[in-house]
């Protein structure tokens, strides 16, 4: 048994998850989403807070067993792994679903699988309106910048007015 349990497993992982979910709706701005309706900041936001939360539910059933961190550790890797493969699995439907979700799903996996012991035994880290406020900071975020994709504008308009080079001699 481990003489210091943790005390708020799922609040800590919620905390993680929410400070990984503003990491990964941020580095998701730049990434070219398959679809930006589906997969955009928020579906972003919202899909590592619920990785954050089963994360904490099965840190919660590991923290008291013998090597709890490397126990959890490996579980978020081969959760990792499992969402490569199936990744890999919907690219052959969705074009640039690998490259847009795998780095996302590492922030996400790792940030949590990092932080979630760590925060599980910090007091602050415990307590309810850090974690409301950490969520409700996250949640902004996401949503925030959802409408920020790679897509077109879907506006009528003309292209850019094409410059003159005054020392063509051919114009």
């Amino acid at each position: 048994m481990d003489p210091n349990p943790s005390p708020a497993p799922v609040r800590g992982a919620l905390l993680a998850g929410a400070l990984s979910a503003v990491v990964a709706a941020l580095v998701s701005l730049p990434l070219h989403s398959p679809h930006d309706a589906l997969l955009n900041s928020a579906s972003v936001t919202w899909g590592v807070l619920l990785l954050a939360l089963v994360s904490g539910l099965a840190w919660r059933r590991l923290s008291d067993a013998p090597n709890a961190v490397p126990r959890f550790a490996a579980l978020m890797a081969v959760g990792f792994f499992i969402w490569v493969g199936v990744a890999f699995a919907t690219g052959t439907m969705l074009t640039r679903m690998v490259a847009f979700s795998v780095p996302l799903a590492a922030i996400a996996f790792g940030g949590i699988a990092v932080l979630t012991p760590l925060f599980a035994r910090v007091p602050l880290a415990s307590r309810w309106p850090v974690i409301v406020v950490a969520l409700v900071v996250a949640a902004a975020v996401g949503i925030g910048f959802a409408g920020q994709g790679d897509q077109e504008s879907g506006r009528l308009e003309l292209p850019p007015r094409a410059g003159y080079d005054t020392y063509r001699i051919d114009a």
